[in-house]
């Protein structure tokens, strides 16, 4: 079987400006031809000889065309993938619905329950920063009555 794409590398790019319109066009028409599965036919020896350097990568090309091709098709033989039943009403082809669609397990907590923990995080950083107060206060009952209103007028 024939190859339906030819790459073209960027070594055949890179000689490109150095050939004539004439030759540069012969030298694509015996790509095609030999594409084509036709015996290509040049009238320029320059021309000849990058085709002829070029082959073997066209040789290769049509080797690992091949390849895919018979890969496919032994696979193909296997049957592919397995048929899902045609459910209009299901069309993922579960079988069964979800116990808890919400995506929460036993586990988990009911999301109307999530409102009074936040309520209760909020009252708990309330009482840290009543114990830092105290903390505070403590301390300064150490210092002097000057350092006392200097860290008070600080503070406010």
């Amino acid at each position: 079987m024939r190859i339906k794409n030819v790459i073209i590398y960027e070594s055949i790019w890179d000689m490109m400006p150095e050939l004539t319109n004439e030759q540069a066009g012969e030298l694509f028409r015996a790509i095609a031809d030999w594409r084509l599965g036709n015996q290509p036919v040049f009238t320029d020896q320059l021309v000849k000889g990058i085709f002829l350097s070029y082959k073997p990568n066209l040789s290769n090309m049509e080797e690992n065309y091949n390849s895919v091709v018979e890969r496919n098709k032994r696979n193909g033989k296997l049957g592919g993938r397995p048929k899902t039943q045609t459910n209009p009403k299901n069309p993922s082809g579960l079988l069964e619905t979800q116990e808890n669609p919400s995506g929460l397990l036993k586990t988990h907590d009911n999301p109307e329950n999530l409102k009074e923990k936040d309520k209760e995080k909020d009252k708990d950083k309330e009482k840290d920063k009543e114990k830092d107060k105290e903390k505070l206060a403590e301390e300064l009952d150490m210092f002097s009555p000057v350092a006392q209103k200097l860290v008070e007028q600080y503070l406010k």
